[in-house]
């Protein structure tokens, strides 16, 4: 998932370097080492077709535009067929090598999501961060972004919804209470992270260091 644009960064963030690889590179690359071979970047930017794998291009309203959010940030979820199942990779994120083997070996039962806990550790920020959602169910997914989407439209969500509304919403949570259920609910916490602002691409880059000095 690399679509979007974001005004704080001069190039598509999921393109940042860390240690001389980009984000969506180690990502793919990361994939490719747990056995997975069908990998596609969802984005309507040419940029992502220097990555090695195709890329899909469809509607995303979602914008940043002088600070404020602008469209669906639910546009960001490629649509595909009912019967298909996906799992959708961050395309911001720094994934630890433990984090990919994780989601790609886990067994679900549903669609579930994969993310850090609160704050449980230095590299995550006081809410949790989603990383990876495996869908199973991609009928009830897509339904699911639709009223979301709706929700939203009726004033109904306290800020514009994203990954945590619409998971709350296929486990039949409160949209706007933060919770989670240990059956459709990964933890992973230790350094995978996800990219808001260009400082956080400085820190990683001082997190390798210290990484490899160990």
């Amino acid at each position: 998932m690399c679509g979007g644009e974001y005004e704080k960064f001069k190039t598509p963030k999921h393109l940042s370097v860390v240690k001389g690889e980009r984000l969506v590179d180690r990502t793919i690359r990361l994939l490719k080492e747990n056995g997975i071979k069908d990998i596609c970047i969802s984005s309507n930017n040419p940029l992502f077709d220097s990555c090695g794998v195709p890329r899909l291009e469809h509607e995303n309203t979602y914008k940043q535009i002088n600070g404020t959010q602008q469209g669906y940030w639910l546009d960001a979820y490629y649509p595909l067929e009912d019967n298909e199942q996906v799992c959708y990779m961050y395309g911001d994120v720094y994934y630890s090598e433990n984090a990919v083997k994780t989601i790609v070996e886990y067994q679900c039962q549903d669609n579930t999501l994969f993310g850090t806990g609160v704050a449980k550790n230095k590299f995550h920020y006081n809410w949790g961060e989603p990383f990876a959602y495996k869908v199973i169910n991609n009928k009830r997914f897509k339904n699911g972004i639709k009223e979301v989407k709706k929700l939203q439209d009726e004033g109904k969500t306290k800020r514009m919804p994203v990954t945590w509304e619409l998971y709350r919403y296929l486990n039949g949570l409160d949209v706007n209470v933060q919770r989670v259920l240990d059956k459709t609910y990964v933890c992973i916490d230790d350094v995978t992270m996800d990219v808001d602002y260009p400082e956080d691409i400085i820190e990683m880059n001082k997190w390798e260091v210290i990484k490899n000095a160990i």
